[in-house]
Formats: C-alpha cells, structure tokens, sequence
C-alpha cells in the first residue's frame, strides 16, 4: 500500500512539474506592439496574391482599383480600412515553418501594404480563418511566427478586381428630374414633370404627346432606375450578339443619363449599358423583370398571359 501512495505522490509531482513548465513555455513570449494608423492618411493600398497584385488608390475623397481608376464600392473600402486601423495581433500560435497549414504560404497569403505616399505604414499577410471564426492567423512583416489577429476578415482582401469594384451603374437626383424617354420596340414615348399655376413644386407626370398616361407609374419608375447597381461586369462580352435594347431610357435630371437593358436568355441575368458605367454589365434577373413591368405599365403595355 505505501508502495502505490509513494507511486502515486511521483505521479502527481510529475504531472504538476509538466504543466507548470509546458505553461510557461506556452507564455514565455512578448506580443509585438503595433502603432496605431491613422486610415485618413492612407493613400494607397497594394493587395498581392500569388504574385497577382491589385492596387487601390486614393483620388481625392474616392478610392480607385486598377489602372482603369474604377470607383471602390464605399462598404467595402470601408471594411479593408477599418481592419488596417483596428489590426492588432492577440496570441502567438506557431512558430513552426509549415505555413501552408495556415494558408500563409506564397500560394495561398494575402499580402497586404498600406502606404501614406511611398512610406509603409501596416505591412501583414492574412492566412486563413481560425476554426472558431473568430481570429484570422496572420504574419507580420519581418517577424517569424503566425499569430491571431481577432476577426473574421480574409473575404474582405481576397478578391479580385471586379470584386472591388462599385456596382452602382446608374444613378438619379429624383428631385431634379425633369422629363423621361421611354422606348421599347417600335413604342417611344416621352414623359414630363410639370408644374401647377402658382405652385414652385412640380406636381404631375404627363405625356408630351398629350395621351392619357399614369403618373404614378412613371413616378415609380423614375424612384425604380435612381440607384441601380449590376450584379457583376461583363466587359463587351456582357452584350455581344445583342442588336437591338429590349428598352432604352433616358432621364434628364440636368443632365441626360441613358440606361439601356437586353434581352436575356433563359434564367441568366439581362446585360446592359448606361451612361453611369464605363462598361457594359450583367443586371440581376428578378430586378430586370421588375424594371421590365415597369417599363410595359407606363407604355401600356400588357403583360402576356401565361
């Protein structure tokens, strides 16, 4: 019996020495200290991947991607300078080299530089999301190591260009529109917002041509087509093959803005020009056929039975 007592104190003071110690192994380092960014004074942001590098560039008070100079969708801008001003590291996870294991391996890291001018002020690469979702292993520039940086952010800097893009394609101040062309077909009508006698607040729509038309349907049309965004670009392959619009409209709110949509093929998405996109665009399928009833209900047109 004092046997198995003397067997089992070893035990215990063993198992005691091993977490003290493997405790302090896992404490024994000091986080690096990382300054704070003030994201105004960002002017440019260089995103590489895999040797492919996407540049954002600060024009004024719009960011910019690529030579081309699209404007940055403002929600997404917003997201990669909000983890740049925010970034911090809050444990060291690894020091091993097998990096691929965190996806920040050549291949696979997303590497990130944010400068004020020619000078860099946050160097890091972003691997792959913890399996709790909330912290994204990271490197540091000119550290060894992965760390976790709290955070679920790798989907805000892996993307590619059109991925980057706003996707606004056109857009109205519906206060100041005054008149409205709607074509499709053989059918070409033109609409204008007049004002009462006495009255400085435009009251109506009515048809220039003098035909009975609804107002507010032309009303909901103008609200319809004021902040149209496109679901992806497609360059002049979005309408190759495409003679003629499956409607035109052109809105004048002091300046004459057009937006053209196709016809699409099955359940595909409707291709599209505009006056407010340097390219041609794919437009949501279920926001085309609701433009598309629009546009037939202020040319009385009526829809095909099923």
């Amino acid at each position: 019996m004092k046997k198995e007592y003397l067997i089992l104190g070893i035990v215990i003071v063993a198992l005691s020495c091993y977490l003290v110690f493997h405790s302090e192994e896992k404490t024994n380092y000091e986080l690096p200290e990382l300054s704070k960014v003030a994201v105004e004074t960002i002017t440019t942001l260089d995103i590489e991947k895999n040797k492919v590098n996407i540049t954002l560039g600060k024009e004024g008070e719009q960011w910019t991607v690529s030579d081309n100079h699209y404007p940055v969708d403002g929600d997404t801008m917003k997201e990669l300078l909000d983890v740049i001003e925010d970034f911090q590291v809050t444990a060291l996870v690894s020091q091993s080299r097998d990096l691929k294991r965190y996806e920040l391996d050549p291949e696979n890291a997303v590497r990130v530089t944010a400068k004020n001018g020619s000078e860099a002020v946050r160097t890091f690469e972003v691997g792959k999301v913890a399996p709790t979702y909330k912290h994204t292993f990271v490197k540091l520039d000119g550290k060894n190591g992965v760390y976790h940086a709290p955070g679920n952010f790798r989907r805000y800097f892996d993307k590619d260009v059109d991925a980057f893009r706003s996707k606004k394609v056109f857009s109205l101040d519906r206060k100041s529109v005054t008149s409205l062309v709607v074509e499709k077909g053989e059918i070409k009508r033109e609409f204008i917002l007049e004002k009462e006698e006495g009255k400085e607040a435009p009251s109506s729509w009515k048809a220039r041509d003098g035909e009975a038309v609804d107002p507010d349907f032309v009303a909901a049309l103008v609200s319809g087509i004021s902040d149209l965004e496109c679901a992806s670009y497609g360059g002049e392959t979005a309408v190759k093959g495409f003679d003629n619009a499956l409607f035109t409209l052109v809105a004048d709110d002091g300046k004459k803005k057009t937006l053209s949509l196709y016809d699409k093929k099955g359940d595909e998405d409707y291709p599209g020009v505009s006056s407010g996109s340097s390219d041609p665009f794919f437009f949501a399928s279920y926001k085309g056929n609701e433009l598309v009833s629009q546009v037939d209900a202020v040319l009385g047109i009526k829809p095909v039975e099923e």
